[in-house]
């Protein structure tokens, strides 16, 4: 049975916190079931998300758009996976509070905020092609353990994958600086949205990372992990 699309008792649904996702991809990130070489879909205003298209010869011989995977093109920059990956966790985020699996709940948030500050700090150390791959292979199986009800993969480290992927394949310098300001920097608001809702503190859990007390917590975490 799917999970309700409901983040809170007041009865505000899933999609009225994120409007801009279509509600069949909230169903499957819901139930688990979603491709994470799709995340640009759920980030409409990815700004260096390509726009053109090709086509591919079908096995039926027709020509037919080809699929967008997830591929360099599609995430060219950190931040082009970073945000929808925020959006993606911050979605399983009010779903748990909405199940009311606190235990989950805080593995999730801890976990995904320690996934993302990491995520940051192999997109420094190696090359982004590299980093892409390991990422999705680990999102992969992240989905695999969540749908068997763990969510606390994220905060750990698949030595496994990164000799795989990523060793061998060290980045070739620093990011430029304009790289650096188009918002690489890891949020971490998540696990305040999670700590103020088990504390009774939040009504609207979609509403805190606009918070002040959230902005600076963030900050603060932000700094700690890069450190």
């Amino acid at each position: 049975m799917a999970p309700p699309l409901v983040a809170n008792t007041t009865g505000r649904s899933l999609a009225s916190y994120f409007p801009d996702v279509r509600p069949a991809l909230l169903l499957a990130i819901a139930k688990h079931e979603f491709d994470p070489g799709q995340l640009f879909k759920i980030d409409p205003q990815m700004k260096d998300r390509p726009k053109d298209s090709h086509l591919q010869l079908s096995e039926a011989g027709i020509l037919i758009k080809a699929e967008r995977d997830a591929s360099p093109k599609e995430y060219p920059s950190f931040r082009s996976l970073h945000d929808p990956l925020h959006i993606y966790f911050n979605i399983l985020m009010h779903q748990l509070i909405a199940s009311g699996n606190h235990s989950s709940l805080i593995d999730f948030a801890h976990g995904s905020s320690k996934y993302i500050s990491g995520l940051y700090k192999l997109y420094l150390e190696y090359e982004w092609p590299q980093v892409l791959e390991y990422h999705f292979k680990f999102h992969n199986r992240c989905i695999v353990e969540m749908q068997e009800g763990s969510y606390s993969g994220w905060g750990h480290v698949d030595a496994d994958l990164m000799s795989f992927h990523l060793f061998g394949h060290p980045s070739h310098g620093p990011p430029s600086l304009a790289a650096s300001s188009q918002g690489l920097q890891p949020r971490t608001c998540r696990s305040n949205i999670a700590m103020h809702f088990l504390t009774g503190n939040a009504r609207h859990p979609g509403r805190l990372g606009r918070s002040t007390s959230a902005a600076n917590a963030a900050r603060q975490t932000t700094e700690q992990a890069l450190a």
